[in-house]
């Protein structure tokens, strides 16, 4: 037990199984949408596991962390008040407190996507665009599964009720500047967990896809 405290990766794995447990277990008990209700702190929790597991953590790591928070933060207040660059949607109540119609934890949220899919291909033999365009292809691919569940949980809903192709592509263009930018920045984007936080997420989606009954569009 002292070797798992001080251990920090798998002290960090042993808290994310757990919590995740203990969700995917209320799913199958039929309670997803009291579950739910939690998000934002999940958010919150994801981030700080893997900015405590973060190889590299300097000051330019925790910069550029704020900064696509931020920057993703903003795009998200320009995208709902114009429509113009992930078409037009809102959010709803599902993450918590809003500002300007926004979430604050929209921008954790890129912080984990962006930090985390960068750590997963951190170690590839690749020019640093190539990393940054393999890393934003797997952030789109996360979102074609958290869009029927955001959907259905009130995190945010579509204008007719479709989602733009649109949406996507803002969504690699963005997570490709920004993890370009994280590339180019940060010296050390390694992080041993981001693959299990990554992971379990994704898994999550697809059990709330099957048991919710939902359609990825």
């Amino acid at each position: 037990m002292k070797r798992l405290l001080t251990d920090r990766f798998n002290l960090s794995l042993s808290l994310l199984v757990i919590v995740y447990t203990v969700g995917f277990v209320a799913v199958f008990l039929g309670h997803a949408e009291s579950l739910m209700l939690l998000t934002p702190y999940n958010l919150l929790f994801a981030s700080g596991l893997l900015i405590y597991n973060a190889e590299g953590f300097d000051r330019r790591y925790g910069s550029w962390f704020l900064v696509v928070m931020l920057a993703g933060f903003l795009v998200e207040v320009v995208g709902i008040e114009t429509g113009l660059i992930f078409g037009t949607y809102a959010y709803g109540e599902g993450l918590g407190i809003k500002w300007l119609d926004v979430p604050l934890m929209i921008g954790v949220n890129w912080g984990v996507l962006v930090f985390g899919t960068a750590a997963l291909v951190q170690h590839f033999k690749l020019a640093r665009w190539l990393k940054a365009a393999l890393a934003a292809t797997l952030m789109v691919s996360y979102d074609v599964l958290l869009e029927p569940v955001a959907v259905r949980f009130d995190f945010w809903s579509w204008a007719g009720g479709t989602i733009p192709i649109q949406n996507y592509l803002a969504w690699w263009i963005i997570a490709f500047g920004m993890l370009l930018g994280a590339f180019y920045l940060v010296k050390n984007s390694r992080n041993r967990l981001a693959i299990y936080i990554i992971g379990i997420q994704t898994l999550f989606f697809i059990l709330l896809i099957f048991d919710q009954n939902l359609t990825i569009r």
